[in-house]
Order: structure tokens, then C-alpha cells, then sequence
């Protein structure tokens, strides 16, 4: 699990000097939400806009960091997603923004936000930066060219690093079923702060089946083990799971009655992935909770 230290705050997009934003003609979308990474540029309106809980979407970087002699690949990431299609005015001469202008602009405000400018064409921006506690992935840039070099739209795509919401929760049969095939049961039901070991309410769903299965076998004894995924060194990862595994334990005993000898955390970080860390759906997966016959 990487560790977010610093707050970045990313600054607004500017338009380059002697350009002055028009007042606004045309009303925002009262549907849109605010973009959650940058300002708006100069005459930008809120027009066509999407958001959604959980998406994936494609993205481009070059092969070495940095290097745009080194090829390109394409990879997705996935999480908290919003898109927006928005006009832009014309300045006060009449004259649109220049898509390469826009394109600067962009980069200029991932460079200036710490972030990492991953590739960049001759409308868009693909980037990854942080702000505050987030991570955020996406691609910004002329969305619709007005002609002449000029550009009558803008285009975000963005999308912040978050697991799926697991809305179906394993069940106390569920769990019977795992613990006699397989002597273990994984659970990804269970939710922690960013890089801490402090559990979210969203957990008590899952942590009540699991008291449940315990209190009709209680002659089970069981580990709680922690795993996370392979962001950040190993050694704080490995802490992160064990403490989060004896975040677990302490509700099950101190909210579900279940006795604490019964009981036994521990974490392997990130040594016993189930699937790629590569992308964030396979991260996602990996981040996780196992409750294993004693």
C-alpha cells in the first residue's frame, strides 16, 4: 500500500498571458460536479459530464519514464471515474484557444503539481498525480478542434485509485463452505483508512458473519491474516497487514463477544499476491483479509 505523505495542491490551469476570460454567456450544466484535480481554463463551461463509482479506462505512458523516443503502451487503471466534455469560449478578439496551448497547459500543471506527465500528443495530456490523501490517473485535453488549430472543447477523463465498494457480502454460509473445501476463507469485505490500520464502518457487514460462523463453531480457532499489495517497501507492508489483522480481531472481540484466545493475527504484506500488481484491479484483489483454520 503506498504511503501518502504530502499534500499537493494542484494549481489552476492558466491561459498564457494577454488572453482575458469572457464573462459567461453560457450557463454550467447544473448535472456537473466540479472536475476533482484541476481549475477550470480560461472561458471553460461545464457541459457534457459522467461520473461513475467504479470504471476503468485506457491510458498511454511511454515505455521509460519520461522518454517519448522509448515507444508507447497502453494500460488501464480503474476506480472512482468522471468525464467531462466541455466548451470553451472565445477570448475577446473572437479567437478560440489553440489545442496545442491547451495541451501546454495541461503539462505545465501536472509538472507543477508534483505529478507525473506519462505521455503526450497533439490534443492530450496522460498523467498521474496526487492530491492530499488521493491518487489520481486520467488524460486531459482538446476534446473538440474548432479548425484552423483551435479548439471549441475541452476532455477530462479521470479516475481515482479506489477498490470496488463490495456491495455483496460473504455470508456465514459462505464461510462454512471455504473453511470445510479449502480451510481458509478471503474476504474483501473488510475496509481500512488509506495506509492504516483503522477500520471503516463499512466493514461491520462483513465482520458480523464473520462472528457469526465463529460463535456456531466455537471450537474453531482461526488466524486473521492481513495482506496488502505491493506498493511501498515490503517491511511496512508487512506491519500494515498485521496491524490491520489485529484491527479485526480487536472488534471481533471488544463488538462480537468472540474470545480473544480463539484468535490469532498476523500479515504477510504483499508475499502472497492473487493476482498482478501491475494494474490496479489486480492490486485491488490483492488487498485483503483471510481468516485460515487453526
Amino acid at each position: 500500500m503506498k504511503t501518502f505523505n504530502c499534500v499537493i495542491v494542484v494549481t489552476a490551469i492558466l491561459a498564457l498571458s494577454g488572453l482575458n476570460a469572457l464573462a459567461q454567456t453560457r450557463k454550467d450544466n447544473p448535472e456537473c460536479k466540479p472536475n476533482p484535480v484541476f481549475n477550470r481554463f480560461a472561458g471553460e463551461v461545464m457541459g457534457n459530464c459522467d461520473q461513475a463509482r467504479f470504471k476503468d479506462i485506457e491510458l498511454t505512458r511511454w515505455k521509460k519514464p519520461g522518454d517519448s523516443k522509448s515507444g508507447s503502451e497502453s494500460f488501464k487503471v480503474e476506480g472512482e471515474y468522471w468525464y467531462y466534455l466541455n466548451p470553451v469560449q472565445k477570448d475577446a478578439q473572437g479567437l478560440p484557444p489553440g489545442t496545442l496551448e491547451i495541451v501546454r497547459n495541461f503539462e505545465n500543471a501536472v509538472q507543477q503539481a508534483k505529478g507525473e506527465v506519462l505521455f503526450v500528443n497533439s490534443k492530450y495530456v496522460h498523467y498521474h498525480l496526487r492530491k492530499g490523501d488521493a491518487e489520481f490517473w486520467g488524460k486531459a485535453g482538446c476534446g473538440s478542434e474548432s479548425g484552423g488549430g483551435g479548439c471549441g472543447a475541452i476532455q477530462h477523463q479521470v479516475i481515482r485509485v479506489a477498490g470496488m465498494e463490495q456491495s455483496v457480502v460473504v455470508s456465514s454460509e459462505q464461510i462454512a463452505r471455504a473453511m470445510g473445501d479449502e480451510g481458509k476463507v478471503v474476504l474483501y469485505g473488510i475496509y481500512f483508512d488509506t495506509d492504516k490500520a483503522t477500520l471503516k464502518s463499512e466493514s461491520t457487514p462483513t465482520l458480523a458473519e464473520m462472528a457469526k460462523w465463529l460463535k456456531a463453531n466455537a471450537s474453531a480457532k482461526v488466524f486473521v491474516v492481513g495482506h496488502t499489495d505491493m506498493q511501498g517497501s515490503v517491511e511496512r507492508n508487512q506491519k500494515l497487514s498485521r496491524d490491520r489483522a489485529a484491527s479485526v480481531i480487536a472488534a471481533l472481540t471488544k463488538e462480537y463477544g468472540i474470545q480473544a484466545d480463539r484468535l490469532a493475527a498476523d500479515g504477510v504484506g504483499p508475499l502472497a499476491p492473487v493476482a498482478s500488481n501491475a494494474g490496479e484491479g489486480g492490486r485491488a484483489k490483492n488487498r485483503r483479509v483471510e481468516m485460515v483454520l487453526r
